[in-house]
């Protein structure tokens, strides 16, 4: 597995930037829905809702069946500031599995990895981003 404990802040980084990029169409898609809609499919646990949403935004840039809702979503506001939504994510393929959160806040959504499942044993660290960058282009559809 490979997280913060056995890579880093700084190593965890590069793979978070190689997931953002890799997501950029489908978080583009998703960062124009009606917040209110989401928001509401968050407070009423309406995950069904939110898993057909993750998958549409989706079905334009990444194979069918890779990304999926993590079944947890969370809304943090303060009075007088926009609220914060935290949508738990898994991008799952046959080499590896990646859970990590989606962040919506006023500036901007951010991506952060909590761990990276691995199918196949662990090679070195280069070695592991390699594989983990060719799992990427792999999820992804042609264009």
């Amino acid at each position: 597995m490979i997280n913060r404990a056995t890579v880093g802040e700084l190593g965890l980084m590069a793979y978070e930037r190689a997931l953002a990029e890799c997501l950029k169409s489908f978080l583009s898609e998703l960062f124009y829905t009606n917040a209110g809609v989401v928001i509401g499919y968050i407070q009423a646990n309406q995950d069904n809702n939110i898993h057909d949403l993750m998958a549409s935004s989706a079905e334009l840039s990444l194979r069918p069946g890779l990304l999926r809702y993590g079944q947890n979503a969370v809304i943090a506001s303060d009075w007088g500031a926009p609220p914060v939504v935290t949508i738990d994510m898994e991008l799952t393929h046959p080499e590896m599995t990646v859970y990590f959160r989606i962040t919506f806040e006023e500036k901007g959504i951010g991506v952060s990895i909590e761990g990276i499942v691995w199918t196949h044993p662990l090679g070195t660290d280069s070695e592991n981003f390699k594989r983990f960058g060719e799992v990427l282009a792999d999820s992804r559809l042609p264009a």
